[in-house]
């Protein structure tokens, strides 16, 4: 690895290697200076725990700023994926190599461990435990401050502990007594560590030894140390009582807090006299000697309180408030915030901290029923809650662009938690209930005027709901099992009279036969021999048809939620910030409240995990299943979707509902929704001429393009991103553009002007490695050029569109001619610049873009080719001019559909080959593949499918 160029550093020499990481030296070729790499060894780069723990270390280091922990510039990965973190790199020795000769002096002993705890005290406040304190894990540097490296095994308080049950992760000889029995281990774990270092500083050994670990254990456990003060006579008693507090084996025995013992081992620091002149004779009278001793005490405690706070306030004033500035810019407003509170401590009233604080945060009022509620909130980052006040708090601020939960709870009420974005807080009172009146794990969602909030079922008429409770978690496979232990498939008084199978009404032993599992036996599909699979007690229930659902409820005593009561309490208008926690990782079911994606009323999993049967049937017959599953595209927590109710897809679970007033009347609630159908068949396109006047109104003016290339970056191995601005077509508009410009491959480049996903209208942000870059990145690595504009309403540009859905209205039909001038435009920028071929363009749309790959290649003529990914006719109507009905059969350029046979967004018979049939392409330059999958297409395949579509319609690359 010597020698190489990892990202943008030159690694020159390996600095040293421990059991969690190799640390080499490099140089940083942009920021010119030296810093430290380190990796996982080789042999632990495969294991998921030891990579946990690398990211955690990351984490829990970048958390703090402090001179004396190690600073995190930041975490990349190398080309074959092995991640790295970029550290300070400090000029000095290890603590450990200084003791190799011997003790230290006492004051430079005490000195080092007051700059070690005043580390440790900051990493506490923050919930960060570091767990392998030791010698060799504290630098001195050339200039006497100690830095504490390797947070490794660090801990974050609240967090799961990757330790293993009974594991003893750590150096053996700086072990507190816990961590050698393998048991939870919390701050006390450090300020024993820190006691043993300090022990061997000043005496030159360990405290604890043995010729193997085990017997270095049992010494820790059951043995005392040498006394200090045995072993080097200069010690100060001070020095050796707050040694010997430090290795009590109780830790309740040992200082309270690293705090309490830094404030002890300032006391220890002031250097002895060794001395004693004529002047301190007379100081033994106490008549003197007393007063000027408690003066001399006030001084100097004083002047040493003035040089911390002096410290802290250049701090606050020279590296806090510019970061909080340069975050503000980057829209990092979390981060801001948090660093701003940290200076906020030391420079409250400070006029650049005042102008900034309203640039990332606002203030809320937050009330409960009853009052006197404890209020804690904390982010889906963080670990620990943090206590905001009792109510009615009048006012606490929240950062920008924030999800976090709150938490409320008062003695003798249930605890209640709800989630929310800052800048969205409408309501922030909280209704309590009293212990004992709701049944355990369920929720309270207050009631109230409701409109469903998914695009596409958005026409739907306003319903007034009653309170309610609602399941917390989705039904487990354990509480399901209870139901088929109580025989709940043969008690006939659970289940309706009638069963419907698409329009025949089924006798009810032939529709129980349809419930089997996968070896034949009564039971979820997914489960075998009637029994669900081992290990998985607290998984959702899965594999089950609405039929079966509606069954557990009654058996629970509980209902199907209706359409009105599960969008209510969902929080999709949030999904950009629930749907990054919660599962659609396409590996399966996790744990009922595993994941962090809470919504607004507490409730965890609405996003992901298992889709959710709801009582309403749909127009077809189908019944409503909301929420998306693991094995689903991450918007479908956004979509209004129905199945056949016998359908058992292993996506398929449940979530149930118990109205306050158990006699509220929920039938217009859970009356049949209407779910828009269209036969394209049967509709006819408008005429040739009809369709000039439309396509007219997508021209525009050529004016100047006033480009300006904004940001360039080349770290990554297979390409160069630019980031580019110019003016858009209408409006006075500024637009931004990605593009991607291999570095395999020569110019002129062949370029693919992507069109995303309904995600990006929800994203207001597309910074980073590149917007939605796993679904192209392929592209540039076979020596094409991407070009991805921000389009009118998506990312930064976002404005007040709401849903990729079609409407008949002027203001979405707007939208889609700025969407199609907006890629014109790009292609305008695409054409100033020789290295691109203005000749081979293609168009590339996803699942959105796909669905609008029916109307832009109509629009823009310099398209050669067309790749859609999950595409179809979306059902909804638009105004004529904005439809794709008019616009599919205008395509003539080579088009290549991949779809899913079960795409629930856009079905088949329906939507995909309807517009696969309308195309105006050749028969023979287009081509379908169906895969059997469902919103998605299995990548490899993608990748073979488009590359090959690509070569054979724009030819292969220049190389």
């Amino acid at each position: 690895m010597i020698g190489q160029t990892i990202a943008h550093f030159h690694i020159l020499e390996r600095l040293g290697r421990g059991g969690m990481g190799v640390v080499y030296l490099a140089d940083d070729l942009q920021l010119k200076r030296k810093v430290a790499l380190k990796f996982l060894p080789p042999h632990l780069s495969a294991d998921e725990e030891a990579n946990q723990r690398f990211m955690l270390e990351a984490q829990s280091a970048s958390a703090l700023n402090h001179p004396n922990v190690c600073t995190i510039h930041e975490i990349g990965q190398t080309d074959d994926g092995q991640t790295f973190i970029a550290m300070a790199h400090y000029d000095g020795e290890t603590l450990k190599k200084m003791l190799e000769d011997g003790p230290l002096d006492v004051e430079d002993a005490i000195d080092i461990a007051q700059q070690v705890a005043e580390g440790l005290a900051r990493a506490h406040d923050k919930g960060i435990i570091h767990r392998d304190i030791k010698p060799a894990n504290i630098i001195v540097t050339d200039d006497g401050r100690a830095v504490v490296l390797d947070f490794g095994l660090a801990k974050l308080t609240g967090a799961v502990d990757l330790t293993k049950p009974g594991s003893t992760l750590g150096t053996v000889y700086y072990m507190s007594p816990e961590q050698a029995r393998g048991e939870t281990s919390g701050p006390e774990a450090d300020i024993w560590a820190l006691g043993v270092v300090l022990y061997e500083m000043v005496t030159g050994r360990r405290p604890f030894a043995g010729e193997y670990d085990q017997a270095v254990v049992y010494s820790i456990l059951n043995e005392e140390p040498t006394p200090v003060d045995s072993l080097r006579e200069d010690v100060p008693p001070d020095v050796a009582r707050l040694i010997n507090r430090s290795l009590a084996k109780d830790p309740a025995a040992r200082p309270a807090s690293m705090h309490v013992m830094l404030d002890e081992i300032r006391a220890v620091g002031e250097p002895g006299i060794a001395e004693r002149p004529e002047a301190f004779v007379r100081l033994k009278s106490p008549w003197v000697a007393v007063p000027t001793l408690v003066v001399v005490a006030v001084t100097t405690f004083l002047l040493m309180r003035w040089n911390e706070q002096r410290a802290e306030v250049e701090w606050a004033r020279q590296e806090a408030l510019p970061a909080v500035a340069r975050l503000i810019d980057e829209g990092n407003w979390k981060n801001a915030f948090k660093l701003a509170q940290d200076a906020n401590n030391v420079i409250p009233d400070d006029s650049m901290l005042l102008r900034l604080w309203p640039q990332m945060s606002r203030f809320v009022e937050i009330i409960s029923e009853p009052e006197g509620a404890r209020v804690y909130r904390r982010s889906h980052n963080d670990t620990s809650w943090q206590f905001l006040g009792t109510t009615p708090i009048d006012s606490v601020r929240h950062p920008f662009g924030y999800y976090f939960t709150f938490r409320v709870e008062k003695d003798g009420y249930i605890p209640t938690e709800r989630s929310m974005n800052s800048g969205a807080i409408s309501d922030t009172r909280f209704v309590l209930a009293g212990e004992g009146t709701t049944p355990a794990g369920m929720v309270l969602v207050e009631g109230g005027e409701t409109n469903v909030r998914l695009p596409g079922l958005d026409h739907l008429k306003t319903e007034v709901l009653g309170d309610y409770l609602l399941d917390r978690f989705e039904v487990t496979n354990l509480q399901y099992k209870a139901f088929m232990d109580a025989g709940g498939y043969n008690r006939p008084e659970y289940w309706p009279d009638t069963f419907v199978m698409r329009g025949r009404i089924l006798p009810g032993p032939e529709a129980m036969a349809l419930f089997k599992d996968k070896t034949g036996r009564t039971g979820p599909s997914t489960w075998e021999v009637g029994d669900f699979p081992e290990g998985q007690e607290n998984h959702p229930v899965a594999g089950v048809s609405w039929y079966e659902a509606a069954a557990y409820a009654a058996f629970a005593g509980k209902q199907l939620p209706t359409l009105y009561h599960w969008s209510r309490a969902a929080g999709t208008t949030w999904s950009s910030f629930i749907v990054p926690f919660s599962n659609f990782s396409g590996k399966g079911t996790t744990e009922v409240g595993a994941m962090k994606g809470v919504g607004p009323y507490g409730t965890y999993d609405m996003a992901g995990n298992v889709r959710e049967w709801c009582l309403n049937s749909s127009n077809s017959g189908a019944r409503l299943i909301l929420g998306g599953g693991w094995n689903d595209a991450t918007y479908s927590f956004n979509d209004g979707y129905a199945q056949d109710p016998f359908d058992r897809s292993p996506t398929n679970g449940i979530r149930l509902i118990k109205p306050v007033d158990e006699t509220a009347d929920l039938s217009s609630a859970s009356r049949s929704i209407e779910i828009p159908l269209r036969d394209f068949r049967a509709e006819k396109p408008v005429s040739d001429e009809v369709f000039a006047i439309y396509r007219n109104m997508y021209r525009y003016d050529r004016t100047e393009l006033n480009a300006t290339v904004e940001e360039v970056d080349d770290s990554d191995p297979d390409w160069v991103k630019e980031r580019v601005t110019f003016d858009a077509a209408y409006g006075g508009d500024r637009m931004m553009a990605y593009i991607f410009v291999p570095k395999n491959s020569s110019p002129p480049y062949q370029t693919v002007v992507y069109f995303p996903g309904s995600g990006a209208i929800h994203n207001r942000s597309s910074a980073g490695p590149g917007p939605e870059l796993n679904a192209y990145d392929y592209m540039v690595k076979s020596g094409r050029a991407v070009v991805v504009p921000i389009y009118k309403g998506t990312f930064e540009r976002g404005d007040e569109l709401e849903s990729d859905y079609p409407a008949e209205t002027a203001f979405y039909r707007d939208h889609v001619i700025m969407w199609a001038k907006d890629l014109s435009r790009s292609l305008d920028y695409l054409e100033s610049r020789p290295e691109f071929d203005p000749e081979k363009i293609g168009y590339y749309g996803v699942s959105w873009g796909g669905a609008l790959g029916g109307i832009m290649p109509a629009v823009e003529r310099r398209i050669k080719v067309v790749v859609l990914y999950v595409a179809g006719l979306m059902v909804q109507r638009a105004l004529p001019e904005a439809d794709a009905i008019n616009y599919v059969p205008r395509i003539t350029q080579p088009v290549l559909m991949l779809n899913g046979q079960y795409d629930h967004f856009f079905p088949v018979e329906t939507s995909q080959k309807p517009m696969f049939d309308l195309l105006g392409t050749p028969p023979d330059q287009k081509r379908q593949v169906i895969y059997e999958s469902g919103h998605f297409v299995p990548r490899d395949q993608l990748i073979r499918e488009t590359l090959e579509w690509l070569d054979q319609h724009l030819g292969p690359v220049r190389q």
